[in-house]
């Protein structure tokens, strides 16, 4: 099926939500869709390998724009604001496949981000529940007293999920690691916080990103926890074409 065919009929069953969300975002909703209907728990249960598979598209750039923020006061996001190259990554903190590439790719994205090449958005989209959205809100939490790359890791201990995502443990993950813990507590449930959490997860909704993990890197889409290499090539043929 060619691109405009999926786009033409894609618009037709999303026609209610078309009239809301307008076009821009119907279009990304499109490249979601058309990727990956998988539902969390088929997530779970789908072996890596399948995931990989998926293919990178380019988008539009007005599509881009709506995406990328480069907002310095943005609490999930690392490296320079002017970076060359910008990747937005849409996750959940329960999802398996999430944790595999934050172990084994994002090291590699970290030499970039230090290098001030590479620019990483995180936004969740809390797709697996309530556990999820309160993770989210730790992550920001922890973000307020400049320790949100640590934290994050945290949450996904050697590439794996937590199994307790309840305040009191989320806290104590804080504590051991040298935290204000009532500052801590104060920012979970803060009115900004919770703002920064659903700004976010509308924006994953919108976009139709319900299979995690999802990338935009630059104009490119990478869906799936691939190989460090994919990921690797991409953002240097982004750099590449930003030197032309």
């Amino acid at each position: 099926m060619s691109t405009s065919q999926k786009t033409s009929s894609t618009r037709l069953w999303l026609m209610p939500t078309l009239i809301v969300l307008g076009v821009v975002a119907a279009l990304v909703a499109v490249f979601f869709w058309g990727r990956s209907t998988a539902t969390p728990q088929a997530d779970a249960e789908t072996p890596a390998a399948q995931q990989d598979a998926e293919q990178a598209e380019t988008l539009p750039a007005e599509l881009v724009d709506e995406v990328i923020r480069r907002d310095p006061d943005d609490p999930l996001a690392i490296g320079s604001t002017d970076a060359p190259v910008v990747m937005v990554m849409f996750s959940d903190y329960q999802c398996p496949f999430c944790a595999r590439w934050t172990e084994e790719s994002l090291p590699e994205m970290q030499q970039f981000v230090d290098d001030g090449d590479l620019r990483i958005e995180f936004r969740d989209v809390n797709m697996y529940g309530e556990d999820s959205r309160r993770a989210a809100r730790a992550s920001v939490a922890a973000a307020e007293q400049g320790q949100f790359t640590e934290y994050h890791a945290q949450l996904f201990p050697k590439g794996d999920t937590l199994s307790d995502y309840s305040a009191e443990a989320l806290t104590d993950i804080a504590d051991e690691m040298g935290m204000d813990t009532e500052q801590f507590e104060a920012d979970m449930e803060s009115e900004k916080t919770t703002e920064t959490i659903d700004t976010n997860e509308q924006l994953g909704q919108e976009l139709g990103a319900y299979s995690t993990p999802a990338f935009i890197v630059n104009d490119t889409t990478v869906v799936g926890a691939q190989p460090t290499d994919v990921f690797i090539d991409t953002i240097e043929e982004k750099l590449e074409a930003a030197q032309e």
